[in-house]
This record gives structure tokens, sequence and C-alpha cells, in this order.
């Protein structure tokens, strides 16, 4: 039971990965926001995934502007 439900969580995870990849690279793609909308919309367990992406993508942010920062204190 634990590998199946895993194997659900990656497929969400991934799913929620594309759509927000789609959205990002064409900002003005309406067709792609609207599909990102509807599939978050569809599911609680969606829209988990999309706010985990996102949730997770920050702390990246952070961590590579907090290197960003510590480098340049580093060389200066």
């Amino acid at each position: 039971m634990h590998g199946s439900h895993q194997s659900e969580a990656d497929k969400l995870a991934i799913k929620a990965y594309e759509l927000f990849m789609a959205t990002h690279l064409e900002p003005d793609n309406t067709e792609a926001r609207a599909q990102l909308i509807a599939w978050v919309q569809e599911s609680p367990a969606h829209w988990r995934a999309f706010l985990a992406l996102d949730q997770c993508l920050t702390e990246v942010k952070q961590l590579l502007e907090s290197g960003q920062r510590g480098n340049a204190r580093r060389d200066g």
C-alpha cells in the first residue's frame, strides 16, 4: 500500500510541476494558465500538491539567494 501511495504522490508532484512550468515559461499563455487552474480545482490533493511545489521552490530560491550573498561577502 505504501508503494502505491508514493506512486500517486509522485504523479501529483510531476503533474503540478509540469503545469507550473508551462505557466512559468509562457506567462501570457492563457490556455496553460486555464489548465493549471482547472487541475488545481479538481481535487484538494491537486491543490496541496501545487502548494507543496510552491513552498519547495520558495525554499530553493531562498537557499540560492543566501548562497549568492555568502559568495559575494567572501569575494569582496
